[in-house]
């Protein structure tokens, strides 16, 4: 099973680091345009765009790096069913992998549009409202702080991780449906496992899960245990 963690944990740390460099380019920018006159704000303010500044920066790399992770996971499951003499993937299963794939990306893209049009909507506030340049970046700084609108935050962590770990449980499943193979449930046991997962988990068969069994099991493939589930159906 590929690591989904070591993904995550380059993909945010990409994005802390491009989220200090743009920090550095808003105080300079609040800095100017405390100077203009509303009619020369206003102007400036209408050419912004924030989020098209960030992608140009590093989050569209990053996030492009971060997309071929799933062709890893993907390609890791079709290795895995040619040593088992299963033929590869083909037609309406590869398309619907895609359309998931392209959803993760559009909904990671929004998180980077949604940072972005705060603060762009924040510092036309501050400056349009005579507030001094050092409260508005004092204020824009808080913001980007506070885990609401900060962009590399706790939630941005957990949506990359679920749309790649689901994914990679996605592509196995697909890849090996209707197929004469066994399933087994694979994850940490701890106290942070839930229910349906050790409920899952203790009714495992010896020799495995059929595909029917793990599907109308508590955790079925491609929902598991829920959002953000640390837990993957796993070819015997």
């Amino acid at each position: 099973m590929a690591s989904v963690q070591p993904a995550v944990d380059s993909f945010i740390s990409n994005i802390q680091a491009l989220e200090r460099e743009f920090e550095k380019d808003v105080t300079k920018l609040t800095t100017r345009m405390a100077k203009m006159s509303d009619t020369q704000l206003i102007s400036s303010v209408s050419q912004l765009n924030f989020f098209q500044e960030l992608v140009d920066k590093g989050y569209g790399n990053a996030l492009n790096s971060f997309d071929k992770e799933y062709e890893k996971m993907l390609a890791a499951a079709i290795s895995e069913a040619n040593k088992r003499g299963i033929p590869p993937l083909a037609g309406a299963s590869v398309e619907g992998l895609e359309v998931l794939r392209d959803m993760d990306y559009k909904r990671l893209l929004g998180r980077a549009e949604m940072y972005a049009n705060e603060l762009q909507m924040q510092l036309f506030r501050g400056v349009y409202a005579g507030t001094p340049p050092n409260a508005i970046v004092s204020n824009l700084l808080t913001a980007m702080s506070d885990n609401k609108y900060k962009l590399a935050s706790h939630q941005l962590n957990v949506v990359a991780y679920d749309g790649l770990k689901t994914f990679d449980d996605m592509a196995r499943y697909k890849t090996f449906q209707g197929q004469d193979v066994r399933w087994i449930y694979v994850g940490p046991q701890d106290s942070a496992t839930r229910p349906e997962c050790q409920s899952t988990k203790d009714r495992e068969p010896k020799k495995g899960y059929t595909e029917s069994e793990a599907s109308s099991s508590d955790t079925p493939f491609g929902i598991r245990g829920g959002f953000n589930c640390r837990h993957s159906w796993m070819v015997k």
